[in-house]
């Protein structure tokens, strides 16, 4: 296989894991080639660790560490726009993800800037305005996205704690927050016991330690999940219902899946590969990596990070009929769930494994997947060829165990436009 001869020539070195207990993880993937570095943070303060009342207090807090002034009245995130570099964050159900990127000969300053602003945020009226600010530009996108409202539903129909909640709260809530809220909740969960630190790039030119001082300014110890249980949405069927200000209706479907520890691991990363090229095959859509997932119209991915995991797959209704077009996407998994699958396995693997290669490119998709990993307990370095091997592992056996097993009962949701009276629910 070429394509796996050329994922193990990418293959990165990165520094021995400690225990889990021990503290911070911190990890590097020297790559001197590379112009850029950069690093993400993740840390375990993210959708779980908020009570019902807290919606959308992780993503305040987030929004609030990037505009603490760092440099006089400067903000984080325009001091690191201002030094060639970017700052994001993003909001999980179980965690909250910083990623740092910029240019080599500055990336020092970058880092310091980041640090200052992490150990010490800061949680003034002054600040969560402007952070409120932010959140809700953020919560009116997010609104006229329609995967992105698909996939809101879905999460909370699939999580039974507070993980299935928007992840940028919502206007109304987010006004009753103040800075002892926010205080409280980075003192809670904005811990560096169980932070994860991930260097990517061309970080030889800085100090192995500036990356574990990160959060080596963070109360020490762990966070732990909000001890809540929200319970299932209540409802007769599997199919969800939103009406939003789109020109066209849209499908996504969830489905449960293995988490990465598990022996099918390999298996569903095949599956899911092959949902994606035969969804678009089917709605004549090509397969271009370089569109955002939302310009692809149809797609699948297998969220492995999640806790529990689960796979999604979408339909943009524009492309066709659309009670036709949902129909042949769900028949589509439908049929591997149940048909016998045999044959040659080599081409399918060879895709799924360039489809793992596409889907950690960039210098942020590599530090996401080392984090990750690392976060979950599993020990070593070669993260990319462990992937590999569970893939190359697989047999049809398994693929057709697998896709029984998961790809059985998807819970569905309808994004339609709010004139549109009259797409008919598609039948899984």
């Amino acid at each position: 296989m070429k394509i796996a001869a050329y994922l193990l020539a990418l293959l990165f070195v990165c520094a021995s894991l400690p225990a889990r207990a021990a503290g911070p993880i911190v990890l590097q993937q020297p790559d001197a080639s590379a112009d850029l570095a950069g690093t993400e943070v993740l840390l375990q303060a993210g959708l779980d660790r908020q009570t019902a009342k807290q919606n959308g207090l992780a993503a305040l807090v987030a929004q609030a560490i990037l505009r603490t002034p760092v440099q006089g009245s400067v903000a984080l995130e325009d001091a690191v726009a201002a030094n060639g570099g970017s700052i994001t964050y993003a909001v999980d159900p179980r965690g909250v993800r910083f990623y740092l990127e910029g240019l080599t000969g500055t990336y020092g300053t970058l880092l310091d800037l980041f640090r200052t602003a992490l150990s010490k945020p800061d949680f003034s009226a002054a600040t969560l305005a402007s952070a409120r600010t932010a959140l809700d530009t953020k919560i009116a996108q997010s609104q006229r996205a329609p995967l992105s409202v698909g996939i809101d539903m879905l999460n909370r129909a699939f999580y039974e704690d507070s993980a299935g909640m928007p992840p940028y709260g919502l206007p109304a809530t987010l006004a009753g927050f103040g800075t002892a809220d926010a205080q409280a909740f980075y003192t809670q969960h904005y811990r560096s016991g169980d932070a994860v630190v991930s260097a990517v790039g061309n970080v030889a030119g800085v100090p192995k330690s500036a990356f574990g001082a990160l959060v080596g300014g963070l109360p020490a110890g762990t966070s732990s999940p909000a001890k809540i249980t929200m319970g299932k949405l209540p409802s007769t069927t599997r199919q969800l219902l939103a009406r939003r200000d789109v020109t066209v209706p849209w499908l996504v479907a969830q489905y449960p899946a293995p988490d990465l520890q598990s022996n099918d691991f390999g298996a569903m990363l095949i599956l899911t590969a092959f949902m994606q090229r035969t969804l678009a095959d089917v709605s004549e859509v090509p397969a271009i990596s370089t569109r955002s997932a939302s310009q692809r119209g149809v797609g699948a991915y297998y969220n492995f990070d999640a806790r529990p995991a689960n796979v999604i797959i979408y339909v943009d209704g524009g492309l066709g009929d659309p009670t036709r077009t949902f129909a042949t996407a769900l028949t589509v998994v439908n049929v591997l769930g149940h048909a016998k699958l045999g044959g040659d396995l080599a081409e399918m693997k060879s895709y799924a494994a360039g489809r793992l290669l596409e889907d950690t490119v960039t210098l942020q998709d590599r530090a996401w997947f080392a984090a990750v990993f690392a976060s979950r307990g599993v020990t070593g370095s070669d993260y990319f060829a462990r992937a590999l091997k569970a893939v190359n592992a697989t047999t049809s056996a398994d693929l057709q165990r697998v896709a029984s097993r998961y790809l059985g009962a998807p819970t569905i949701a309808l994004v339609l436009p709010r004139a549109q009276q009259s797409v008919q629910s598609p039948t899984p």
